[in-house]
């Protein structure tokens, strides 16, 4: 542990995506004071983009803790690092580590020469993977390949999507905390590094309408390590183990409650049950149709690709839903369905149903901690669905509130 004690305010992990300020009862009494936040080791790195190069500029991860005397200083239970590394924790004591990697995508609009957002995405077509574009753009992908490896993401791929505007960028995997380390610095360095070439990057589902694809999803593809061995693999059928099947099955069980938690805003419902978005907590070999991809290529490549993030999430908390799932799975030699017909429960289709069940799954709600989990259900109803439910009584079209919201937070 870095030696350094800073501060914020203490209500900061419940803030809006405005920066609106909730009144949040361990908060007031704290008397609105502040949160003390410490660095974590190995998470120090530089930002060579910011300034241009002109001062040497870095920047350290960081986890919230109440400030003492109240609560004797412990960790802020809503801190998704803190929930993150809580879950990992429980996972390596029934000795597995996750090794785990995600791909997310971002549609890229252009700004005018004063800096305001024009409704302009950088290309127009369905352009996915073409080298074409990619050249047009070169410096800018270049230089966002190579700031991203200086700040010490793995990048393994980057390439223009199926929608306009679209992007998508894929991290290598990593064992532990790293992964989700990796897509935190990620989604912040391609924001700050577009804005310097001219441009907006927003992780925000769906910012424009259009036909139903074009949105921004973000998989979290993941395995569990044992003695250092793939406990998915199974080496006599070259299939998914018990263990993988377990896994699957806690994380289907949990399906409705696990999209509030990594589909986390009202836009993010514009996506979902639609083409290439689960509508039901399914799984299939190789599917890109279901919730749940299975692959089982190889004995490191046997992995389940969660397909049901979007990319507004937190990929912290996309992470510790996703274990927090899978140990329920582990625990209770959970079990697969064994009629093939059987498609699943359908997923909700609205925050508001999928906060509901949120708050009716008592693993979910027990893994994550009241603080967390009450924190997060009244951000979301509190601050965003009551804001778009007034706009439209207001007359004011969704999406544009929905725009307001998100758009540049994400």
């Amino acid at each position: 542990m870095i030696d350094v004690t800073l501060t914020v305010f203490a209500g900061l992990s419940g803030l809006g995506t405005r920066g609106e300020v909730l009144n949040l009862p361990e908060v007031l009494d704290a008397n609105v004071g502040n949160a003390v936040i410490r660095p974590m080791p190995g998470t120090m790195h530089a930002l060579p983009w910011a300034t241009s190069g002109k001062y040497r500029i870095g920047e350290v991860l960081c986890e919230a803790f109440w400030m003492p005397p109240y609560r004797d200083g412990a960790p802020q239970g809503a801190c998704t690092r803190y929930v993150a590394r809580t879950q990992l924790e429980r996972l390596s004591a029934l000795g597995y580590q996750l090794m785990s990697g995600y791909e997310a995508e971002f549609f890229m609009y252009r700004k005018d020469g004063q800096g305001e957002l024009t409704s302009r995405p950088m290309f127009h077509g369905l352009d996915i993977c073409r080298s074409v574009i990619q050249a047009e753009h070169e410096e800018l992908i270049c230089s966002m390949g190579e700031g991203l490896s200086a700040a010490g993401v793995d990048v393994i791929a980057l390439h223009n999507e199926h929608s306009p505007g679209q992007f998508e960028i894929a991290t290598g995997t990593k064992f532990g905390i790293e992964s989700a380390d990796q897509m935190f610095t990620l989604k912040e360095a391609v924001k700050e590094m577009s804005l310097m070439h001219g441009w907006q990057a927003t992780f925000m589902t769906k910012p424009a309408m259009g036909r139903p694809g074009w949105s921004n999803s973000m998989q979290f593809s993941g395995s569990l390590w044992a003695d250092g061995k793939n406990a998915f693999h199974d080496p006599e059928t070259h299939r998914l183990s018990a263990i993988g099947r377990h896994w699957v099955a806690g994380l289907l069980k949990h399906g409705a409650a696990l999209t509030a938690l990594v589909a986390p805003t009202v836009n993010c419902y514009r996506a979902l049950h639609g083409p290439l978005a689960p509508d039901r907590a399914d799984c299939g070999w190789e599917n890109r149709n279901a919730m749940l991809r299975i692959v089982t290529t190889s004995p490191r490549t046997t992995y389940i690709e969660n397909r049901l993030p979007t990319s507004a999430a937190n990929p912290y908390i996309v992470l510790a839903a996703t274990v927090a799932a899978g140990i329920d799975g582990l625990v209770n030699r959970l079990e697969l369905p064994s009629d093939s017909a059987d498609r699943g429960e359908v997923l909700p289709s609205s925050l508001s149903e999928a906060l509901s069940a949120l708050e009716s799954d008592n693993v979910l709600c027990e893994a994550f901690g009241e603080e967390f989990i009450r924190w997060f259900v009244s951000l979301k109803r509190e601050l965003e669905i009551t804001a778009v439910n007034k706009a439209k009584e207001a007359g004011q079209y969704d999406m544009d509130i929905e725009r307001e919201l998100y758009f540049t937070c994400l």
